[in-house]
């Protein structure tokens, strides 16, 4: 169900209160219209449609065991975040509710498994803006850096936001053998350092280029 001219500006939330489901519309605005909350049940039952396919093809690709061991959890992300990001091109969401959609993933899927989070996140721990983000790159080139894990810690860093600082990090990780997210965590926490209160963007590459060996020296 997609309805490609609307922008979504209200987003219906579910929260279970005990046994109890407790439904909300959230938004920005002020007051809500009739057709608010009736495209925020459309957008809903859209999204719940998609993350049902979502399941089908985890379960039929068998690539999530029952247990959830031993499963490659980058490329079951990475399925979750094409999919996202393709229902996103269809079901538009307005900036100002943005956070709201993504926080509204937590807890729709038993499958996926991720429960709804006890205390706010920022969007860049955010496991499905994440997922959504690294989906916009070839699988085969994540999967030279490292997994989920590691994709998740190095996504977290606000430095590595400026693309340039991001290359120069992703390869010299993929220089180093072996690569976990605990042997990379102290080389990621020393870049963030070093540019901590460095405004990236006004620097030019060299520059840029200097500061940064210098945490490898």
């Amino acid at each position: 169900m997609a309805f490609k001219t609307t922008i979504v500006m209200v987003i219906k939330i579910r929260k279970k209160n005990k046994s109890k489901e407790i439904v909300r519309y959230k938004s920005t605005k002020k007051i809500l219209t009739p057709r608010d909350i009736q495209e925020a049940d459309r957008f809903d039952d859209a999204l719940a449609e998609e993350i049902k396919q979502i399941e089908k093809i985890i379960l039929k690709n068998r690539i999530l065991n029952p247990e959830n061991k031993k499963s490659d959890m980058l490329k079951i992300w990475y399925l979750i975040g094409s999919r996202i990001n393709k229902f996103l091109k269809n079901n538009k969401v307005s900036p100002e509710e943005e956070k709201l959609f993504w926080d509204n993933l937590y807890g729709r899927s038993s499958i996926i498994n991720k429960t709804i989070p006890v205390n706010k996140i920022s969007k860049t721990r955010n496991d499905f803006w994440i997922a959504s983000l690294l989906a916009r790159h070839p699988l085969n080139k994540l999967q030279k850096i490292g997994l989920w894990a590691l994709w998740r810690e190095i996504v977290t860093y606000k430095a590595f936001r400026d693309e340039r600082v991001l290359n120069w990090v992703l390869k010299k990780i993929e220089q180093s053998v072996p690569r976990t997210r605990d042997e990379v965590r102290p080389f990621l926490k020393s870049v963030s350092a070093r540019l901590k209160r460095i405004d990236t963007t006004v620097l030019n590459d060299r520059e840029l280029v200097a500061k940064l060996n210098e945490v490898v020296k």
